[in-house]
């Protein structure tokens, strides 16, 4: 009988410990069950510490709108071109280049498109100098898997027309400012030759894979400012005074994965 009590009292407590473990492992189990759902609910909502959502956007915010969009065209059109008269498969009457290009359009976007070629620069094609203080626009429409599958875009005025060189910068060539837009690393460099100014400025290109960019432009006198969409990427001093500028416009280094940009609808005009 002593026997039988002693071994039912082993019975019951060996029951009890395995009941116990069974519930340790349980919260365990469930406490990594929540740390895996908040690093997942951390990477879909863009939280700090991931480079990029789920969707693919950049994990950079975007830089702060101006409080009022200070950008006014010039009240007088100085040269405009939205490629309208010009041939698909042709290069643009009223621009020449250092290489290639093609008039092209592109589904489900209006108008025409300048197909800009791999290390290759554009110019209007005449001895058009920019008038004293002017506003420039133009639109570059992207196509590609991810906005990193493009080298750096530069557009900027240079104190000649020719269209022979590549320009990549604001030093070479007879250069004088000129705003890269570095989709690989998320950047925006702006630089001038004439007041050596080299600024970096995050943005988050990683968004612009398929979209629409509106460049804005206002110089008066020594001072410039650019706009991408609403956001003002530059606001100061670039050239010196008195220096006739000549607008030009490269497409980037390199393109990969089919990846493609398209240039259109400019516009210059006087203040």
């Amino acid at each position: 009988m002593k026997n039988k009590f002693i071994i039912a009292a082993i019975l019951i407590f060996t029951a009890g410990i395995s009941q116990a473990q069974a519930q340790l492992f349980k919260k365990l189990q469930q406490k990594l069950e929540d740390q895996v759902d908040k690093r997942v609910d951390g990477v879909i909502n863009g939280k700090k510490g991931s480079k990029s959502t789920a969707d693919g956007k950049s994990g950079k915010p975007m830089p702060k709108l101006e409080e009022v969009y200070s950008f006014v065209p010039g009240s007088t059109v100085y040269f405009a071109d939205n490629f309208a008269s010009d041939k698909a498969g042709r290069m643009p009457k009223k621009w020449k280049t250092s290489g290639g290009g093609s008039i092209v359009t592109v589904p489900d976007v209006p108008g025409k498109w300048l197909a800009l070629a791999p290390r290759t620069t554009y110019r209007i094609d005449s001895i058009l100098a920019m008038p004293g203080n002017f506003t420039v626009e133009f639109d570059i429409l992207t196509r590609s898997t991810e906005a990193k599958d493009m080298g750096p875009l530069i557009f900027g005025f240079a104190r000649d027309n020719s269209g022979r060189a590549y320009m990549n910068d604001a030093y070479n060539d007879n250069a004088i400012v000129g705003t890269q837009l570095h989709f690989w690393n998320e950047a925006v460099n702006n630089a001038s030759s004439d007041t050596q100014i080299n600024t970096n400025l995050d943005f988050p290109l990683s968004n612009f894979a398929n979209t629409t960019i509106h460049i804005s432009m206002s110089i008066e006198g020594q001072d410039m400012r650019i706009y991408l969409n609403r956001v003002k990427l530059l606001d100061t001093r670039m050239f010196k005074a008195h220096t006739l500028k000549y607008f030009f416009l490269s497409g980037p280094y390199s393109y990969e994965a089919e990846a493609m940009a398209y240039f259109g609808n400019f516009v210059v005009s006087k203040l």
